[in-house]
């Protein structure tokens, strides 16, 4: 080895960077001497520091201006395999750059160290590589030992192998991105969820404007999503899902994101559109997608969808906004017929703030019991009196008086509020017919209209008994109507098994509407009913059209032939009786008895009822 430096290296004691670097090896050789044997070998710091560098875990090389290697320590040598014969007078650049950043022999026979970038405790961290090819992660750390002149100025440059530490920091780098990725992305399709669209708008908002400074959302629903997972099972309903994510990532064409925010729903964001048409192109052409066939056990699937459309001002605009506009879009698509897309208005989210107040007036309301319970009777006409009631709630609407609250909301959107209305509807008509039971010692049966929504709610029919028991009914003086078009024969384990159930526990069950256009003979077929309410349409006219006649005639014997109970509905002329009364129809109700009553008008019209002189 040549002579050491022992010069430059004093010189550059004072640097805190190889002081810190050489501390370590200073302390473990301390440990190894006693003092006696120190003060005996040594005497002059020159030899301590000797011994130290020689000693030392970190590599130090000595360089000129130039890069040139006038001295290194065999710590060096173990880093990079060389030894100090082999590379002094040599440049770093020409042995330890791995492949990929070799220098041009030009390049390096050039360098010099900038002494106006590079000062001590300057760092810089390296991929390089060993004599044997492998490579490894050197920090360096460099401190400038400044000459009588630029060209006698020396740079020691400590060496560190941080490799474990590097490939440390990018494991937890690629467990913070794997965690990052899964947090803001649907396990089942691949694409974003909401966590990842909310990161990605807030992105594409707070972007200085560019193009043309507009947004466009694509907020899609798949139109009938539960039928599949309900007759196919949940694994063709996932291939569906996928398909539909599918079908969103192809038509963006990655101008964008695609995100799933729900079961069955997915938005795309759409980066600086072009302008209106081209986004109802791309909505069309989502629409096309979706209704392709998903083949699934070698039978095709299909789940057609709606599509709601919104085009901003980014600068203008909020993420919260943009979804809340495209779910406006999208509701008014799905109401529209479904299978089609619909634009964002003004006019629409005029319309939805107007609804959303009547909305939270009829909560108010529901929480409050302020609501109306009207009762309709009915007559028996063989025995000449009332002998039931029908019990429904009315809602003073703020722009259109009082009303059926039902008729106004979506068995979707609004099955809770619907289940609510109907249990004001029970309780209130519970008590309200005890108290005509009482008042006049008649045991009047009492018929309520059910949707689904009450019987999606927890225990149901515990609460239906429940009710009355306590205002002392039989199940069976109890009829609970189901309107005909919510029958679905295909859900066993849904509406028809509770309506078996309803059967189950003594409650009379009541076809309503029936020969109303939704449903048919064929309900009868499958639902366990006792009681079939003809519709209004079919009554009306009944006196002057021959048709109708034969046609209700022809609706009582196929009830009585099923052993069904018959009341025919919106009886509100003489004539329409006598022909009832003809056909075999015992049981009516409509304006020739009386229009829905408040709770005292019933009252006062059970006492005192009695038919016209032409009904007689």
């Amino acid at each position: 080895m040549a002579e050491w430096p022992a010069n430059h290296l004093l010189i550059s004691l004072g640097i805190g960077a190889i002081v810190l670097g050489l501390g370590y090896a200073f302390g473990r050789w301390q440990r190894s001497r006693r003092e006696a044997e120190l003060s005996s070998r040594f005497e002059n710091d020159a030899a301590i520091l000797k011994l130290v560098v020689e000693h030392a875990h970190e590599g130090l090389v000595l360089q000129d201006l130039y890069g040139r290697i006038e001295w290194s320590n065999p710590a060096y040598s173990r880093l990079t395999g060389y030894t100090a014969e082999e590379i002094r007078g040599r440049r770093p650049q020409e042995f330890v750059l791995t492949p990929e950043n070799e220098l041009p022999a030009e390049t390096i026979e050039s360098f010099k160290f900038d002494l106006n970038d590079i000062h001590s405790g300057y760092k810089e961290l390296i991929l390089n590589r060993r004599k044997n090819g492998e490579q490894f992660w050197n920090q360096l750390t460099f401190a400038v030992v400044d000459g009588d002149t630029p060209e006698n100025t020396r740079m020691i440059t400590l060496c560190q192998d941080v490799t474990s530490q590097v490939e440390h920091v990018k494991a937890l780098e690629e467990a913070r991105n794997k965690l990052k990725y899964q947090a803001e992305h649907d396990d089942l399709t691949g694409v974003a969820n909401r966590t990842g669209l909310a990161a990605y708008l807030e992105e594409q908002l707070s972007k200085p404007e560019n193009g043309s400074g507009k947004i466009g959302v694509v907020h899609i629903d798949l139109d009938h999503f539960k039928d599949i997972n309900d007759s196919h099972g949940h694994i063709a309903g996932d291939a569906v899902l996928r398909h539909a994510a599918n079908v969103l990532k192809t038509s963006l064409e990655g101008r964008g994101l695609v995100a799933r925010i729900g079961g069955d729903e997915f938005i795309g964001i759409v980066a600086d559109p072009e302008d209106q048409g081209r986004m109802e192109v791309l909505g069309n052409k989502i629409l096309e997608g979706l209704a392709q066939p998903v083949s699934f056990e070698n039978q095709p699937l299909r789940a057609a969808g709606s599509v709601g459309l919104v085009l901003a001002d980014a600068a203008k605009t909020s993420a919260s906004e943009l979804i809340h506009r495209a779910d406006i879009a999208l509701y008014a698509a799905k109401r529209s017929g479904r299978n089609r897309l619909s634009w964002y208005t003004d006019a629409l989210g005029a319309a939805h703030r107007q609804k959303r107040t009547i909305l939270a007036k009829l909560d108010r309301d529901l929480e409050n019991d302020n609501l109306t319970l009207l009762m309709e009777p009915q007559f028996d006409i063989e025995r000449q009196q009332i002998v039931g009631y029908e019990v429904s709630t009315r809602w003073l609407h703020p722009n259109e008086g009082l009303i059926d609250p039902v008729q106004m909301l979506s068995q979707q959107e609004d099955s809770k509020r619907i289940a609510k209305v109907e249990r004001f509807a029970l309780r209130n008509g519970f008590a309200q017919v005890r108290r005509l039971r009482e008042a006049s010692n008649i045991p009047f049966k009492m018929c309520v209209n059910l949707t689904e929504a009450s019987f999606k709610c927890s225990r149901m029919q515990d609460k239906l008994l429940q009710l009355a028991r306590e205002a002392k009914f039989e199940p069976a003086d109890i009829v609970i109507e189901l309107d005909e078009k919510i029958i679905r024969f295909d859900e066993q384990q849904g509406l028809v098994g509770q309506v078996e159930k309803l059967s189950a526990n003594g409650f009379q069950v009541g076809l309503d509407e029936f020969g109303g256009g939704h449903g048919g003979a064929g309900q009868l077929l499958h639902m366990k009913a006792d009681v079939m309410k003809v519709s209004k349409g079919l009554i009306a006219g009944l006196e002057h059209e021959t048709n109708k006649r034969q046609l209700v005639q022809s609706v009582i014997k196929l009830a009585a032939q099923f052993g069904l109970k018959v009341v025919a509905v919106g009886v509100d002329q003489p004539q329409q009786l006598d022909l009832l009364k003809d056909f075999g129809c015992t049981l009516i109700q409509g304006e020739l008895i009386s229009r829905p009553l408040s709770p005292d008008e019933a009252e006062i019209h059970m006492r005192g009822f009695a038919l016209p002189d032409a009904a007689q």
